[in-house]
């Protein structure tokens, strides 16, 4: 497999304060009308509105003209407004931009990899920490994932070089084997990446969540409020669930062009469990950070 596969290696940066920013104005940001996870070829492709948890009870068609109406807003705002009046489609680009693949990774997605996501969880919620994570699909059937997470506690660092050890001998060879190579950033050597295959359970919901038939009614990006089809609990809207920091995605499958998703409201829908699982990818094992 070829660690130069096209497509996957980006200018990486890290600047806390200006994601901050940029996450902290998608958490406030009016969202512009959806751009669907999935392309929806025909109707036959998908299941009724009504069998998805997730959109069932949502008034699609209020979603888009509210979506509408406030993305001319914006538009007519201008630079008025300064971050706010960024699209989350250009937030959501900005964050998951600096996610890339380290060079010396021992693996990457392949050409013919059946969907790759790489997602973004940036400091904020009461938290610094900044997760970083690619997670993909090979032809036959295994996940795989990179993840790093930049803040909090550094890794500790290595021993010694043993004392009285010439440089060049046996023994300085075995100690300097275990050290950071020299190219490796601070980032890397702070905060090592990990990689692997996907946890087992981890695996099964993501091919559940990316096989969905119901994911192609999952808006890209959805409001603060959503409008309902109908009163529940005695309004026809509900205030989205917000219990953790914005988490932004561009999701990736052959025939389609790469599709920026996310946003701070948490639910049930396939293309939200997808991002959120890649966010934590983890081997299940003690696989550190």
């Amino acid at each position: 497999m070829s660690k130069n596969a096209p497509g996957w290696g980006f200018p990486c940066s890290h600047n806390v304060r200006f994601w901050t920013r940029l996450t902290m104005a998608g958490l406030a940001l009016a969202q512009p009308a959806p751009v669907f996870a999935k392309p929806i070829q025909a109707a036959q492709d998908r299941p009724a509105q009504a069998d998805c948890a997730a959109v069932r009870d949502v008034d699609l068609s209020r979603l888009q003209r509210q979506m509408d109406r406030e993305r001319r807003t914006r538009e007519r705002q201008g630079d008025e407004v300064g971050p706010l009046s960024l699209a989350p489609e250009d937030i959501a680009r900005g964050m998951v931009d600096v996610v890339q693949i380290a060079d010396w990774a021992s693996r990457r997605p392949s050409a013919e990899a059946s969907v790759v996501i790489r997602a973004r969880m940036g400091p904020g919620g009461g938290h610094a920490t900044d997760h970083k994570s690619v997670v993909w699909r090979e032809p036959d059937g295994s996940w795989w994932f990179w993840r790093q997470t930049l803040g909090g506690p550094p890794a500790p660092p290595g021993p010694p070089p043993p004392r009285d050890a010439v440089r060049g001998s046996p023994e300085w060879l075995a100690w300097e084997s275990t050290q950071p190579p020299a190219d490796r950033s601070m980032d890397d050597r702070n905060y090592p990446p990990v990689e692997g295959r996907l946890a087992p359970a981890q695996s099964q919901q993501m091919e559940a969540a990316w096989a969905d038939p119901c994911r192609p009614w999952d808006p890209a990006f959805w409001p603060l409020e959503i409008p309902l089809k109908r009163r529940i609990d005695g309004s026809n809207r509900r205030l989205c669930a917000q219990d953790s920091s914005a988490i932004y995605a561009e999701i990736t499958e052959p025939g389609h062009a790469p599709r920026v998703v996310g946003g701070a409201c948490s639910n049930d829908g396939p293309t939200y469990r997808m991002i959120q699982i890649a966010t934590y990818a983890s081997s299940g094992e003690a696989d550190g950070r």
